[in-house]
């Protein structure tokens, strides 16, 4: 499992999602020897998953990474810092959280940023990423205050999306572009939602992210490599 079938400098970009609530354990296995075989930059599976994750991915390059609050984000502060020190207990490399959007879609800003404080000081050392849902929100000037908020409570990687949730949000090169301006050199953008092709991973690519989580990760790799045989990119 250790040599990947297919020479692609972006695997290393992608992470490799599968978070469906009817996965079985039999599905995760699978997935979890694709993104071996591949060398896939993490592995982004359910919280229960991440110590069968652990071990299958021992020896391997693959981060283990997990969701918390996916989609609604409407747990109480206490509620995920004990999720989260719950995913630093059981051996997470990194999670992504889903900020409380209706506490800043209501003006709650001072509550939207001291919640990403506790989670910031929560994670430790270990990789944090903001959900943030940029279409949730209508006005520009309001998602660069949204986006400025995280960073200012020291989030390391903010999203454009959780890709999930009632409505869920799509990708953009557009919306990448912003969160690369709008933050400093030093905070991380990861592009998330509908990303099914090696066109668009490029395009998201170039727009300033640096990570992209997908469920389509063999399929875009699969297609850079085609891409390549055939014209000769070696992006």
């Amino acid at each position: 499992m250790s040599q990947s079938p297919v020479t692609s400098p972006l695997a290393g970009h992608l992470q490799s999602t599968l978070v469906r609530p009817d996965t079985t354990r039999t599905e995760m296995i699978r997935h979890l020897e694709e993104c071996a075989v591949y060398h896939f930059h993490a592995a982004m599976i359910p919280m229960c998953y991440v110590p069968l994750a652990r071990t299958l991915l021992r020896g391997t390059p693959v981060r283990v990474a997990t969701t918390i609050c996916f989609g609604t984000g409407h747990e109480t502060v206490a509620g995920k810092v004990a999720l989260l020190r719950e995913c630093v207990d059981i051996g997470a490399d990194e999670v992504d959280y889903q900020p409380n959007m209706t506490y800043f879609l209501s003006g709650m800003h001072d509550e939207f940023h001291a919640e990403a404080r506790a989670l910031v000081a929560a994670a430790g050392g270990m990789t944090l990423k903001a959900m943030l849902e940029l279409h949730y929100i209508a006005a520009l000037a309001d998602k660069q205050t949204a986006i400025r908020l995280l960073e200012e409570a020291g989030v390391p990687w903010i999203k454009n999306s959780s890709g999930g949730g009632p409505r869920p949000g799509h990708a953009t090169p557009e919306d990448i572009r912003l969160l690369r301006a709008t933050v400093k050199a030093t905070t991380h953008v990861k592009a998330s939602g509908g990303i099914k092709d090696y066109a668009q991973a490029q395009a998201l690519r170039a727009a300033g992210a640096e990570l992209l989580g997908t469920s389509a990760a063999v399929a875009i790799v699969t297609q850079q490599a085609a891409t390549a045989t055939t014209t000769g990119d070696d992006y």
